[in-house]
Parts: C-alpha cells; structure tokens; sequence
C-alpha cells in the first residue's frame, strides 16, 4: 500500500534496515542472559555489594535528586511525559507524525523492559541490607524501569526529533547522562542491582531496535495517508491553496 502522491512528508528516521531485527534479538538475548545469570548467582554477591558501598557516601544533597528522579521517572510520570511530548508534536507544533514517530519509538523502549521483568522475576535487594530510601519490593527488579524509559526516550529525541548531525551529537551526549543519571539513582536508593542497571540499557536498545524497521517500511508509509494526519499536519489544504 503506497500513500497518497499528496501524503504528509516523510520523517526519513534512521534504521530502514531489516538486519536490525537479529541485532535486537541479540540484545534480548544478552540482556535476558545477564538476568538469569545475576538471579541464579543470588545474593549476597557482588551486585549486593555495589549497592552497600553506596551507602556511606548518602548525602541530602544528592538524596534530593534521587527522590526526584524516582518520581519523574515513575510509570505514572513515564506516562504523562509521553502524552504531553506527543500533544505538544500533534497539535501545538502540528507535527502528528512525529508524535506518534516519537511515541511509538520510547514507548517500544521502555515496555521491553517489562519482557524482562516478567522474564527473569527476580527480587528486589533486601531493604535491610541496602538501607533503601523507598520501599519497593516484589520479583521485578530486572531490569530497571525508571533506567529503561530515560534511554528510550534518549533514543526517541535523539532519532525523531534530532534533525541534524549537530543536534544528534548534544541529544545523544545529553540523553546518555541522564541515562546514567537515573540508573545511578537507582542503585543510590536501594531498590535496584547494578545488573539490573545494565541489563535495562540493552533491553531499551533492543525494544528500540526492533521498531524502527518496523516503523519505517510498515507504519509510517501508511499513517502518511491517513486522512486526520494529513489535515492536522495542513497537508490536504496546503495543495488546495497551491
């Protein structure tokens, strides 16, 4: 199915590729493989240990941001970040197909991390021994959520909205740091292993992976002639005027 001679301009995303599909089954892979080896490993082990030797260093300066960055980066706030980014694309900027280009790639990301969890089912660290400053417990603690939608939407920034080498290079660099940023935060507070850090950063890849193949040869080439994008985006009224 071909869109329309009149559809909306197309995005021209990077990764058309269909390789990329076994390099993110790759990814999976690994990931999942570091996840049921740390859980077979058990605890204590050394993934406990990173986590106790953070303890000391605790300070209410950096306690503050960690709290901070457990909430923004919450499932409820993963949501709200996503809905306003994609209304502001839609209908503040009139850019439908961005928004649902961008919506699509962190939320790919982000829910591959929920394969793991229910994947490898392995239990948070014991509050006890990391003297957690949240409580959060049960058998999803790999890989990290909070870590695996700050990547996504690194991701996101960087291949949707990024529109040049310049702007990728500062998107990229910026999106890494946050990345490390909230896995950071997560071993800070307690409630995850560093594995689990690890393993989200690959899974993230591989959610990302998988979707821009599938993206760009699939969706798009059809969502550019659906009728409500291309009057949202002005594309119809734009060819009546011409």
């Amino acid at each position: 199915m071909k869109p329309p001679a009149h559809a909306v301009p197309p995005l021209h995303l990077p990764g058309r590729s269909w390789w990329l599909l076994p390099a993110s089954a790759l990814l999976f892979a690994s990931a999942l493989t570091i996840g049921i080896l740390a859980k077979l490993y058990g605890s204590p082990g050394p993934d406990l240990a990173w986590d106790e030797s953070l303890i000391p260093g605790r300070t209410t300066a950096q306690t503050g941001p960690a709290l901070a960055l457990n909430t923004l980066f919450s499932p409820g706030g993963n949501i709200i970040i996503l809905l306003l980014t994609c209304l502001v694309l839609a209908f503040g900027l009139r850019k439908p197909l961005t928004a649902l280009a961008f919506g699509s790639l962190a939320s790919a990301g982000w829910l591959s991390s929920e394969i793991g969890k229910l994947s490898v089912a392995r239990l948070r660290p014991p509050a006890s021994a990391t003297q957690a400053l949240v409580m959060e417990t049960g058998n999803n603690s790999f890989p990290s959520g909070h870590t695996a939608f700050a990547a996504s939407v690194a991701w996101a920034v960087v291949l949707v909205l990024a529109r040049t080498r310049t702007q990728r290079t500062i998107t990229a660099i910026g999106g890494a740091l946050l990345a490390v940023a909230v896995g950071l935060s997560r071993l800070y507070l307690g409630v995850h292993y560093p594995s689990d850090v690890i393993g989200s950063l690959l899974i993230s890849t591989a959610g990302i992976l998988l979707w821009l193949p599938l993206w760009n040869n699939l969706i798009e080439p059809r969502l550019r002639g659906v009728a409500p994008i291309m009057k949202l985006t002005g594309t119809t009224r734009s060819r009546r005027v011409g």
